[in-house]
C-alpha cells in the first residue's frame, strides 16, 4: 500500500487538492453535513492538515520549480488552515452549539425534513433564520440545501402545503424529492 502512494505521488496530490477544494466549497455553500455539528467541526479540523501533507508530498517532486511553487502555496494554505483551525477550536470551546444554530421547527415531507434554525453570532450580532431541506443519505450524513435565509429575524412561520410544497413567510417553495434532483 505504501509503495502505491509513493509511485502515484501526483495522483495523491491532485486527490488531496480536490478534497480540500470540495471542503471549502461545501463550507460556504452547504451540500453535505453531518447530523451532529461536532462531527462537522472535527472533519473541518482534519481537512486543515491537507496543506501540510501536500507540502511534504511536494518534496518528492522531480522539478525544482514545481517543488518551490508547491512549497509556497502549501505554506500559505497551511497558515490559512491554522487560522481556520484556531477559529473552529475557539468555537468548539466557547460557543454553545445549541444557541449558535438552534433548531426551532422541523417538518417532514416524504423522506425530507424542512428544518428551521435560529442563528446567533453572539453579543454584537443580531439573530437570523435559516431554513434548510435535509435528507439523510447515510446514517448521520445529510444532504442539505438552504431554502430560505434571513438576517435580523427572530422567528419565521412555516406551513406544509402538500407533499412537495411549503410556505415560508408567505413565500411558496417547491420541495424536490431528492433535494437537488427532481
Amino acid at each position: 500500500m505504501g509503495s502505491w502512494f509513493y509511485k502515484n505521488k501526483y495522483i495523491v496530490h491532485v486527490g488531496l487538492l480536490i478534497i480540500y477544494t470540495l471542503w471549502a466549497l461545501n463550507y460556504f455553500y452547504p451540500v453535505i453535513r453531518f447530523q451532529f455539528s461536532i462531527f462537522n467541526q472535527i472533519f473541518s479540523l482534519s481537512v486543515q492538515l491537507i496543506p501540510l501533507v501536500l507540502l511534504i508530498n511536494g518534496f518528492r517532486f522531480k522539478h525544482i520549480f514545481v517543488k518551490i511553487m508547491n512549497s509556497v502555496i502549501s505554506i500559505i494554505f497551511s497558515l490559512i488552515g491554522a487560522l481556520v483551525a484556531f477559529i473552529i477550536l475557539i468555537g468548539i470551546f466557547t460557543v454553545n452549539p445549541n444557541e449558535a444554530f438552534m433548531l426551532i421547527q422541523k417538518v417532514q415531507i416524504n423522506s425530507n425534513f424542512i428544518v428551521v434554525y435560529r442563528t446567533n453570532g453572539g453579543a454584537t450580532t443580531d439573530y437570523g433564520i435559516v431554513v434548510r431541506q435535509e435528507k439523510e443519505i447515510v446514517k448521520g450524513v445529510l444532504l442539505v440545501k438552504d431554502l430560505y435565509r434571513k438576517y435580523h429575524m427572530y422567528d419565521v412561520s412555516i406551513k406544509k402545503l402538500g407533499d412537495n410544497k411549503v410556505e415560508i413567510d408567505d413565500e411558496k417553495i417547491y420541495i424536490k424529492r431528492n433535494v437537488y434532483l427532481p
